[in-house]
């Protein structure tokens, strides 16, 4: 920004660096901004502005200010010290420009050859040319008039009638005008697209701000999820371990219990091989109650056959045979008894073996559950470090999110910024008044309508080349680009540049023949690449960069401002200008190319108005 031009105090738009001094004062007459060009002019860099009035622009006094607009011309020798001012109806104060050092040389000039004039000698010859060369003078005094108060009231419409437009010198200051004019539109248009778009981009940075704090909010309620997460894993995996520690004395106390089972079944076992014995020993008692028995009743018999003397040892006979037959009822029922014990201690047996089964299976299932226990517990703990590395890389995620949130809000305040800037210079270009229909120009409507006419017979040429299948579309419309190596600046081949060095030569220099100050005529697609350049520019590579530049531009990539939209545009023209890469300003009028309804590129022309 320039010196003592703060538009955060004074609340008014800056000035331009423009190469025209320009000051702005408030209806007191003290000086409210200047740009660089008038602090250079009047001498004040380091002054302060608080303390600047009118009188720094060389003796200036707000009575000197009178009417709505007009020219004041300081009093002294210099007179190239003359102030254009204009009444700002808005801010309540005045804008003043003073003369550019061109117009200032050109003042001086004009006022040394008006006081040579009388004292040249009084030759016959001098005296003849005297009434023309007086007549330049006048025309030259007015058109520099006209011009300085043009310029010093930021008008750029310079309209010339025939007489002075066939002057050379004439026709290079409209030139001069011209570029101006068209710049300055162009900036404006810019403006006025970024003043446009502004409020778009603070409403989006707006929704970026919100979605942003959103994010943020979301992912603090993951980080807490996670965290509350990984605490219940740790406690899951504490509770798993208590379970495989009682899981393992279970497992312990099963064995203990089979073994114990095995060991009450072989006992059994050995009870019923010993009550097996008993038996054998009860059948013996049997028998041999059985044989007493016998003898028993042999002996009653024998008692019976003896008579009275045999009496007594019936009854002992007797007494033995029911002895007997006790012995032989107790070794039945005893025999019993130990079968019935035999059965049980069978079944014990078995209920034993089954036990000790049913205790050998719960221990391998408590073995199996142990097993399965200590995997899940180590896939919990392994789930636990990945939550712990979720956690961390969430953590670092939110902390992104709230950094992010902080750049959108430093966005959203640059965004608003930026369209107050961009409402400061539309202001400011807005001090320019030009000429309305840039077409009023002869050679700009000339170079449209070359232009149209070149662009519609290219259209037709593609398409005739897509209907004879020299090329498909696919083909034509590549935007795949094989740098050719070697060259500098870049060069690049594609499917379709053969196809254009062939067709468009013919097109193109006829357009470039038309007239003098026609450049160049060229096609570039919607990227800048120009498959093929004018003849002119497509001398011989020499190796040499500086020169290759400006006698080889053929099959180059052109990214610079004009060069990247004259290929995208779609709209009926576009007139810009610009300072080539060789250095000249240049003007450059597109207009669009399409094949068969499919937009292809542009045809660009470029020219000068000098």
């Amino acid at each position: 920004m320039p010196a003592f031009d703060d538009p955060a105090t004074t609340r008014l738009p800056a000035l331009p660096d423009a190469p025209v001094a320009l000051i702005r004062l408030d209806g007191d007459g003290r000086v409210q901004a200047l740009n660089r060009a008038a602090i250079d002019l009047l001498d004040l860099t380091g002054a302060d502005p608080q303390a600047l009035g009118c009188d720094c622009v060389w003796g200036l006094s707000p009575d000197d200010l009178g009417g709505e607009e007009g020219v004041w011309v300081a009093p002294g020798p210099d007179p190239a010290r003359r102030v254009c001012y204009q009444y700002d109806r808005d801010g309540g104060g005045w804008l003043l420009s003073l003369p550019d050092p061109h117009s200032a040389a050109l003042w001086r000039e004009r006022a040394a050859a008006a006081s040579v004039v009388p004292l040249l000698p009084a030759a016959p010859v001098a005296a003849a040319a005297t009434p023309v060369a007086a007549a330049d003078e006048g025309v030259a005094a007015q058109l520099l008039a006209r011009v300085g108060d043009r310029l010093a009231a930021c008008e750029l419409d310079l309209l010339l009638d025939p007489s002075e437009a066939a002057r050379p010198e004439t026709r290079r200051l409209a030139a001069g005008f011209g570029n101006l004019a068209e710049a300055i539109r162009q900036a404006v248009a810019l403006s006025l697209q970024v003043a446009a778009e502004v409020p778009h981009v603070v409403a989006e940075n707006d929704e970026l701000v919100r979605q942003s704090q959103a994010q943020v909010d979301a992912l603090e309620s993951v980080v807490a999820s996670a965290r509350g997460l990984l605490e219940g894993l740790d406690g899951i995996g504490a509770d798993l371990r208590a379970v495989t520690a009682v899981a393992a004395s279970a497992d312990d106390s099963a064995r203990e219990g089979a073994a114990a089972a095995h060991a009450l079944a072989e006992a059994m076992a050995a009870v019923q091989q010993s009550a097996a014995r008993a038996n054998d020993v009860i059948e013996v008692i049997d028998q041999v109650a059985f044989q007493t028995n016998i003898l028993s009743i042999n002996a009653s018999i024998e008692a019976a056959h003896a008579g009275p003397a045999g009496r007594g040892f019936a009854v002992v006979a007797t007494e033995i045979r029911r002895l007997a037959e006790r012995a032989a009822d107790a070794a039945r029922h005893v025999r019993r008894i130990i079968g019935e014990n035999a059965e049980a201690l069978g079944e014990g047996a078995a209920t034993a073996r089954r036990t000790e089964d049913v205790l050998g299976g719960i221990g391998g299932l408590l073995a199996r559950a142990s097993a399965a226990i200590d995997t899940v517990a180590t896939g919990v703990a392994r789930q636990g470090e990945a939550i712990a590395d979720i956690d961390r890389a969430v953590g670092q995620v939110a902390e992104l999110g709230r950094s992010n949130l902080q750049h959108a809000a430093k966005v959203a305040e640059r965004s608003e910024a930026l369209g107050t800037g961009a409402g400061a210079l539309h202001d400011c270009v807005g001090l320019f008044r030009l000429p309305p229909d840039p077409l009023r120009e002869p050679r700009h409507a000339r170079v449209l309508d070359l232009a149209r006419e070149a662009s519609t017979a290219i259209g037709a040429t593609f398409a005739d080349a897509l209907r004879q299948r020299w090329i498909d579309a696919d083909a034509l419309f590549s935007r795949d680009y094989a740098r050719i190596e070697g060259i500098e600046p870049a060069k690049y081949e594609t499917a379709f540049d053969a196809l254009c060095d062939e067709l468009l030569p013919p097109l193109q220099e006829a357009v470039l023949a038309a007239h003098p100050w026609i450049v160049f005529a060229i096609s570039a697609n919607p990227d800048g690449y120009v498959p093929t350049h004018n003849d002119r520019f497509c001398q011989p590579l020499t190796g040499d960069p500086a020169r290759d530049l400006v006698g080889n531009r053929t099959k180059r990539i052109f990214a610079d401002r004009v060069g990247r939209s004259v290929g995208a545009h779609t709209d009926p023209y576009r007139l810009q200008v610009y300072r080539r890469d060789t250095g000249q300003i240049m003007f450059d009028l597109s207009v669009p190319v399409f094949v068969d309804g499919r937009h292809w590129g542009g045809f660009r022309v470029g020219y000068t108005l000098d």
